[in-house]
């Protein structure tokens, strides 16, 4: 009898933790950081491409990251609405403003509120051309909704760090 018990003891303790687990870890709880996680991704992809777009010089897509009501803010410019961000895009790249830069961004906190969220991240803009060097850096704060399955920025705003280069 002895050796039955000892023999189920982990079995039943296997089970018991798992039952455990499922308690903890199904229903609401999973769900929503599931879905946090799944949304904050999506987010972390437009922040990404915002970047992508600028190198691959593409306005279109570029603008479409934005709501058709949004806002961008920065030191080099300011716009509302889709076509003037879209216009604001293609006036820098023909002044030569973008050319021969890399566009990347760092770590980004984001809090999503529903359908609603907020994000910072830090960005750097590397000289590709003349020479291998960093040209400026600074962050974004951004509040995004989502529309549709779909997560548009809604306002941008762009500020350089302080000790940035005078050139910018």
């Amino acid at each position: 009898m002895k050796t039955i018990r000892r023999a189920a003891a982990p079995i039943i303790g296997v089970l018991a933790g798992a039952a455990a687990a499922g308690v903890f870890l199904s229903g609401n709880a999973t769900a929503t950081e599931s879905d946090s996680t799944e949304e904050r991704f999506a987010i972390s992809e437009v922040i990404d491409r915002h970047q992508m777009y600028i190198d691959l010089r593409d306005a279109d897509s570029y603008a479409n990251l934005y709501a058709k009501d949004g806002h961008y803010r920065s030191p080099f410019g300011s716009a509302d609405g889709r076509s003037e961000i879209k216009a604001m895009f293609i006036d820098l790249a023909e002044k030569g403003f973008t050319k021969g830069k890399r566009h990347m961004t760092g770590p980004a906190m984001i809090e999503v509120n529903g359908t609603t969220a907020t994000a910072r991240s830090w960005y750097w803009v590397a000289e590709t051309e003349t020479e291998h060097a960093l040209y400026a850096t600074g962050t974004y704060t951004d509040k995004l909704r989502k529309v549709n399955g779909k997560w548009e920025i809604v306002q941008r705003t762009q500020t350089l760090d302080e000790l940035a280069p005078s050139s910018q």
